[in-house]
């Protein structure tokens, strides 16, 4: 999956790039409610700037914990 966010966003921490991840997986398993999302990659892009990889494994769905 991927999201591609406003030319001119910054760098953003590593806790909102895990939300983004964790959303989006939740957003899938919405969509899609037999599909694993304990697995679901993210790409977070800005273009022509920068762009960060992530995953839903550490979500706390995911995990049990939350």
């Amino acid at each position: 999956m991927s999201i591609e966010l406003p030319p001119g966003t910054g760098p953003l921490t590593g806790t909102a790039l895990a939300q983004l991840s964790c959303t989006v997986a939740g957003a899938r398993l919405t969509e899609a409610p037999h599909t694993d999302t304990a697995s679901t990659r993210v790409t977070v892009t800005v273009p022509g700037a920068w762009h960060s990889e992530g995953s839903s494994e550490t979500c706390p769905s995911a995990t049990g914990a939350g």
